[in-house]
């Protein structure tokens, strides 16, 4: 069974090339380590999904699971045989206690591990790593739910380019339970642990806030947002190549999207960036951007607030260019509909021009502020905070670009008219007159 989703990246992973280890140890030998009673569930319930004609089909002989397991080699060798055969997916997931070594390095702990003896009856993760690396499947996905498997991020995060840099379609996912320095929770009595029980119920239940296919950088987004909304950990994720538009399942929940459904994704995907988590954001209103032109049209105003959202986010991740250009487009549907001098307009107009010149393009910078201004005076006056900071930024990009007899003639000039609207004093007035001294000093005698 296949589906299409969001352009030709995003694609549910296929069965008969891929395989999936499945580590779960819910008892345990050491008596400083209790039991975790959830962990069977845990491996049954993500089995069957994966099993699952209407998801991933793994035949059951691909999907190997490994329960309460007592020597580390056994594990060893079951994932040496299952990454060697594989072409789409290789997939490892891990439930039950972690622990760091003195050198705050991680190790999974197995039924039989001692945690006296840690190195010697534990899983040390750099060997699930180094396995990860060797599999020639074009994707390999990890997931961990364990105390401290943030740590799996930072170390796949430190040799990330040396395994997988020079790969070009091929990529890995790690999804962590918790951060680095953070126990994973498992409450008594409930069926899963909590991170993976909500993996389970997104990837079995769906959303209808979702595509037609689950990929892992939604499964990620979902599993933050909810567990952050109950104050728990959030998980930690890492990615190289399109391993994040990979699909474990169908969405059993989808209906389309819809215009009431925007606001909250939306505001899930925005809520991500202010968490700190900007590649997150990215991919989530990329993806909610794309939908909304599909479905409600280029120009719903509603399209429109994604792509602005989305150009946001690209310029606070560091893709000046790209918001440039995406705020350049917007402005031109925005003057389309509303003309070149409606509020919308001009925000957007302004936010091209200043991603521009943070991107490099000082002159284009210069030459856009220099129209909104004329714009932004006519509109709303020549007095109007709005309209007198498209000015100074016209100034101030004109002498960024090489021109600072122009960028201090036009400081001065605003210096005169903060004095005459603002008082002598004012800190404005004084920050335009301390420009203008600058690009005055900068440009030399006449």
């Amino acid at each position: 069974m296949r589906h299409s989703n969001e352009g030709d990246q995003v694609r549910l992973a296929g069965g008969s090339n891929s395989h999936a280890v499945l580590i779960g140890c819910g008892s345990y030998d050491d008596v400083e380590l209790p039991h975790l009673p959830a962990v069977r569930n845990n491996l049954d319930d993500l089995r069957t999904l994966l099993t699952s004609p209407h998801n991933v089909a793994l035949p059951e002989e691909r999907c190997t699971l490994l329960r309460d397991v007592r020597e580390p080699q056994k594990v060893g060798a079951a994932l040496s045989r299952a990454a060697s055969g594989v072409e789409d997916m290789f997939l490892v997931y891990f439930a039950g206690h972690g622990a760091l070594d003195e050198h705050g390095l991680l190790h999974l702990l197995l039924t039989g591990s001692d945690t006296r003896l840690l190195g010697w009856t534990s899983l040390r993760f750099d060997l699930i790593r180094q396995t990860l690396a060797s599999a020639p499947a074009r994707n390999r996905v990890l997931l961990l739910d364990c105390c401290f498997s943030g740590r799996a991020i930072e170390a796949m995060g430190d040799t990330a380019s040396l395994y997988f840099g020079q790969l070009e379609i091929a990529g890995t996912f790690v999804l962590a339970s918790a951060p680095a320095n953070t126990p994973a929770r498992a409450p008594l009595g409930d069926r899963h642990t909590l991170f993976t029980g909500e993996l389970i119920k997104f990837l079995r239940d769906g959303s209808a806030a979702e595509p037609e296919l689950l990929t892992l950088g939604a499964a990620y987004r979902h599993t933050a947002r909810v567990l952050a909304a109950k104050g728990e950990p959030r998980p930690q994720r890492c990615g190289t190549g399109t391993s994040d538009q990979l699909a474990l399942a169908a969405n059993t929940a989808f209906r389309g999207l819809t215009a009431e459904d925007v606001p909250e994704r939306l505001s899930s995907a925005v809520g991500l960036g202010e968490a700190g988590d900007l590649s997150g954001a990215l991919e989530a209103l990329d993806v909610l951007a794309q939908q909304c032109g599909r479905v409600l049209g280029a120009h719903h105003e509603l399209t429109l607030l994604t792509h602005r959202a989305l150009a946001h986010a690209e310029g606070e991740s560091g893709r000046a260019t790209a918001a440039a250009a995406r705020y350049g487009r917007l402005a031109e549907q925005l003057a389309a509909q509303h003309g070149p001098r409606h509020p919308d307009t001009l925000q957007a107009r302004h936010e091209h021009a200043r991603w521009a010149g943070i991107g490099g393009d000082a002159e284009a910078a210069a030459d856009l502020f220099a129209e909104l201004a004329v714009d932004a005076s006519g509109t709303l006056g020549p007095e109007d905070v709005r309209a007198l900071s498209c000015r100074w930024q016209h100034a101030h990009w004109l002498g960024v670009s090489g021109h600072p007899e122009r960028a201090a003639a036009a400081f001065a000039e605003l210096a005169e008219n903060y004095r005459s609207s603002l008082g002598e004093r004012h800190g404005d007035t004084r920050a335009a007159r301390r420009n203008h001294a600058y690009w005055r000093d900068t440009a030399g005698p006449a």
